[in-house]
């Protein structure tokens, strides 16, 4: 069993993203809302219209969650629910770009 557990943990880790480097996404929210996220470490920047805070990450049963003073964040796949000054702008669908 601890043996399937730390072979869990490791293939995990290979998936997170390398230290120092900034995942972007945009996310298009209920109401056209548009949402830019930069993914670094353990934050997560938001900038939202002439807004930009920063959220820390927090412990998630599911998917990634990002917590501050002004809002949450709550990602998974390509789906995300954005809180801010205890307004829900969401749900929010990833804008894919075209390759």
């Amino acid at each position: 069993m601890t043996r399937y557990l730390i072979a869990a943990c490791l293939a995990l880790a290979g998936c997170a993203a390398a230290p120092g480097s900034t995942q972007e996404r945009t996310y298009l929210c209920e109401g056209g809302r548009m949402a830019a996220i930069s993914f670094s470490g353990e934050a997560a920047r938001v900038r939202l219209a002439n807004e930009d805070f920063e959220l820390r990450h927090v412990p998630s049963a599911s998917g990634a969650r990002y917590s501050g003073a002004r809002g949450a964040l709550h990602t998974k796949d390509d789906e995300a629910l954005l809180t801010i000054d205890g307004r829900e702008l969401g749900p929010c669908q990833e804008v894919k770009t075209k390759s």
